[in-house]
């Protein structure tokens, strides 16, 4: 019996790369796209495309459709990613309704196997000093910040077909994500940016767990084939001060380092001035409430059992930064050589 892997939210940041991934190990793919994303076109010619939203059973259901003799494993990438600390439809709507859309049309359609990537934002932050592991069931109040209620409501959702209805799925939670290819510019991409063009003027005292995207996509392949049903896997890194970023970059380009550090109290005190910055340059505001909390929360997750379970290996952070300055001067978005 063949195999085919339906990758949804293919062709965002993470998404493309387990695209990618899938394909150097010989895989099949059939990726679901938004009609119109010109981020698709990016995709590797040999992927099957199939336009379609996962708010609409019916583009579910013709995405799901394979030749008879043909088994499914599907990996559910798409999904909103946003610092919003309040109330958000769009983000409800994508992360939750979206999920349960193909929840059940993996259960109706009876596929092999269900991925789903949550987020480590899903899990409660244990108190400063505490290493956090993974959980199985999740509750959205003890979540702090919208995004992340709604990564556990979904991760929840995925738990209850396991346990009612006999899916077959795991859950991988990935950490901030980083390195190249991400089209959609996030967190760490547009700092790299605005820190190589000089735009700016100080770092915040803070960090994160920041793991490279293509390691976290070859954690995500490999939760396929050896993630076994019900199991929860965090894809982390480490701690990565937002000051060893800047460093990173200073080595690696010879800019100027960034040598203000702010702290997050200042920068809270500051958010209005950035919010209007961002909003006459109408960009994506790089500092938030819930991006400065972020910052400053306990961010020790442990990969641990992944890296037993599913062999999941991480790169030096610094190869992560250098490959993806290297793929935005390609991409013409800095003028500036990296070593």
């Amino acid at each position: 019996m063949s195999e085919v892997y339906l990758v949804t939210g293919a062709a965002g940041n993470l998404g493309s790369s387990v695209v990618r991934e899938l394909l150097s190990q010989g895989k099949k793919v059939k990726a679901l796209i938004l009609p119109g994303d010109a981020a698709a076109r990016r995709l590797p010619a040999e992927v099957e495309k199939c336009e379609g939203n996962i708010l609409s059973p019916a583009d579910l259901e013709r995405f799901f459709a394979l030749p008879p003799g043909t088994e499914a494993n599907v990996i559910h990438c798409a999904g909103v990613v946003a610092t919003v600390w309040n109330f958000n439809q769009q983000v409800f709507d994508v992360n939750v309704r979206g999920t349960e859309n193909v929840v059940k049309e993996c259960v109706r359609s009876r596929v092999k196997k269900l991925v789903y990537t949550s987020s480590v934002h899903a899990i409660p932050e244990a108190p400063a000093g505490s290493v956090m592991t993974e959980i199985t069931e999740f509750n959205a109040d003890k979540i702090v910040g919208f995004y992340g209620k709604t990564k556990a409501w979904a991760a929840q959702i995925v738990m209850d077909a396991v346990r009612d209805q006999g899916l077959n799925a795991t859950i991988v939670f990935p950490s901030g994500l980083c390195g190249p290819e991400d089209y959609g510019y996030g967190y760490v991409t547009q700092m790299l940016i605005d820190c190589v063009k000089n735009k700016l003027p100080a770092g915040v005292k803070g960090g994160y767990d920041f793991a490279d995207v293509r390691d976290v996509a070859a954690g995500v392949v490999a939760a396929c084939e050896k993630g076994g049903c019900g199991e929860t896997y965090i894809l982390g890194n480490r701690y990565v001060p937002v000051k060893e970023i800047l460093h990173c970059v200073h080595e690696l380009t010879n800019t100027p380092l960034v040598k203000h550090m702010i702290s997050v109290t200042a920068a809270r005190m500051l958010l209005p001035g950035f919010s209007l910055y961002y909003k006459l340059r109408k960009r994506r505001p790089l500092f938030t409430r819930y991006s400065l909390y972020t910052l400053t929360s306990n961010s020790n997750f442990s990969s641990e059992k992944a890296k037993r379970e599913l062999g999941y290996r991480v790169r030096p952070f610094k190869e992560t930064v250098r490959d993806a300055l290297k793929w935005l001067a390609a991409e013409g978005k800095i003028n500036i050589a990296v070593e």
